[in-house]
């Protein structure tokens, strides 16, 4: 971790700012991911020329849309380092007081996204892949109430006074 702390809510912590770290990182290559199909349609693309070698795929093939099965490779590539982000996030936010989760509610949606593209075989022509999913909303509030009653819980804890 760079040694800066990350606050959320009041609290200040290396591991937040680690968490958030692994959290900004699955979202940067999901946004890389999803930035494909548009870039295509501008004639560019960013990724990275070593992800292109190692699937063994031009910068132009990418472009002209040219050999769909490779470059379901450099998504399933990317997709995978954005997975293990989300997987080290995750761990660390089960360390993290329940007050601090609410701030990474943004993981959600990234394994939502992260399952559909392996769902449709990392393939993004197919039109479901980049949708929102529609119960979205709906795994957002439940978290966030998991989140609430755990913060809550933790806070009555606390509070109990001890028995001599």
């Amino acid at each position: 971790s760079s040694g800066i702390n990350a606050e959320y809510g009041g609290f200040k912590s290396v591991d937040i700012d680690h968490a958030a770290s692994h959290l900004g990182r699955c979202e940067g290559l999901i946004g890389l991911i999803r930035s494909i199909p548009f870039l295509q349609s501008q004639q560019t693309t960013l990724i990275p020329n070593t992800t292109l070698a190692k699937a063994g795929i031009s910068q132009t093939e990418i472009i002209r849309g040219e050999n769909p099965e490779k470059l379901k490779d450099v998504v399933h590539d990317i997709a995978s380092s954005a997975h293990l982000h989300a997987m080290h996030c995750e761990r660390l936010i089960g360390t993290l007081p329940a007050a601090a989760r609410v701030g990474f509610l943004p993981l959600a949606p990234a394994k939502l996204f992260l399952e559909r593209l392996e769902k449709y075989d990392f393939d993004l022509s197919n039109s479901r892949t980049l949708v929102r999913p529609p119960l979205l909303y709906l795994r957002l509030v439940r978290r966030k109430l998991v989140y609430t009653f755990q913060t809550n819980f933790e806070l009555a804890k606390q509070s109990k006074p001890r028995k001599k």
